[in-house]
């Protein structure tokens, strides 16, 4: 049974796979150890664009992994150039940026994006250090801000030639979940998350306003994303979860992601609600969004608030649970931890065969004998009869 074969059988629930699919997300700073350091990093995402089978493809199945390609869109201030150079944008002469780099250490970047529009100037600021990036500056400072959004290009201005051609290269070697953003996380991304808990109580009508602009605007980008040939979408919604009331998710956020999830599967996709937080008090309503699969179930002792056997008891089969494995352990000196990692999470998750074993986060740090104990463990144990 191939990686696709596999995974769509966990992710639908239509049928048993043979075993457990075993996933993961390569951190940038794992993926450093695997090739020459002398490579900068755009010339490492050209290689990537240009030769996927043999660079992301070929670093997962090297280690075992069912291998899993996580493209990403555009998530303003923090996935910026791997995103832009995957899908750039054309006819863009209502939305004018000049990318100016205010400051650069040895150790940080702060860049500076400027807007110009037919109703105004805007620029968002953000910083990067390592590998990691965040936003300084919103793009949305005020009411009036919103009409510059009008003019952002849609996804029918994406150059989505670049895309498809990566996904024609990889074939049935991989699964594809990309991941896109959902409509409260660029609802953060654009307004600011303090900002915004500020919104919903002086001016309500504003955050709706926003919420309905972003969400029109994904799910056309959904739509152009199924017609690439992409499996599976991955709708992030990081934020929700951090300090907000579920009566709040429920009035602001959740009619719009149900809005998200039906466009995505109406275009052919199937849908995994990526929550790498604190979500368990929004289980049950996350439930009712209709997505095939929930990510990342961070537990309590790392940084969120699931437990994986709660989580299977709550959802049922309804859902296909991906992740819940402490990626921590991998790069501990006890291999026989990361065994019993194994175990528990097969034990709690994956008996009607709607679990994909995969660290709730990247994979930064890694003994190699670590991971192939991971695999093995996962193949041995993990396998259906």
């Amino acid at each position: 049974m191939n990686v696709l074969e596999r995974t769509r059988r966990v992710f639908t629930g239509e049928s048993l796979p043979d075993r457990v699919p075993v996933h993961a997300w390569l951190g940038l700073q794992f993926i450093r150890t695997l090739v020459p350091r002398h490579i900068k990093m755009t010339d490492l995402f050209q290689m990537w664009i240009d030769d996927p089978v043999g660079t992301l493809v070929k670093y997962q199945e090297d280690l075992g992994f069912d291998p899993l390609l996580s493209t990403m869109s555009h998530h303003i201030g923090e996935h910026e150039v791997w995103a832009r150079m995957l899908f750039p944008y054309f006819n863009t002469d209502n939305w004018d940026e000049t990318i100016t780099e205010l400051d650069r250490t040895p150790l940080s970047r702060t860049v500076q994006n400027q807007i110009n529009t037919p109703a105004g100037r805007g620029q968002y600021t953000y910083r990067i250090e390592g590998y990691n990036s965040w936003l300084l500056e919103h793009l949305i400072k005020t009411e009036d801000d919103l009409e510059i959004l009008c003019y952002r290009p849609g996804p029918e201005h994406i150059d989505w030639s670049i895309c498809c051609s990566m996904i024609d290269k990889v074939g049935n070697r991989a699964w594809w979940l990309h991941h896109a953003p959902g409509p409260w996380n660029e609802a953060v991304e654009l307004r600011g998350f303090m900002a915004l808990l500020t919104d919903i109580d002086d001016r309500p009508e504003f955050v709706h306003r926003l919420m309905r602009m972003i969400t029109d605007r994904l799910k056309k980008l959904y739509w152009m994303l199924a017609q690439t040939g992409i499996q599976s979408l991955s709708m992030n919604e990081t934020w929700v979860g951090a300090g907000i009331s579920p009566e709040v998710y429920r009035e602001f956020i959740l009619p719009y992601e149900i809005d998200c999830t039906d466009a995505a599967h109406a275009a052919g996709l199937l849908v995994s609600f990526h929550n790498c937080g604190r979500g368990a008090d929004f289980l049950e309503d996350v439930m009712s969004i209709g997505a095939d699969a929930l990510e990342t179930i961070t537990s309590s002792r790392n940084s969120g608030d699931f437990e994986l056997a709660d989580v299977r008891r709550r959802v049922g089969d309804s859902m296909c649970l991906f992740g819940g494995f402490d990626e921590r352990l991998l790069n501990s000196d006890d291999p026989s931890k990361v065994q019993d990692e194994v175990w528990r999470c097969i034990d709690a998750a994956a008996g009607e065969g709607r679990y994909i074993l995969r660290p709730s986060g990247q994979i930064f740090h890694a003994n190699l004998r670590n991971i192939s104990t991971m695999i093995q463990t996962a193949h041995e144990y993990g396998r259906y009869s």
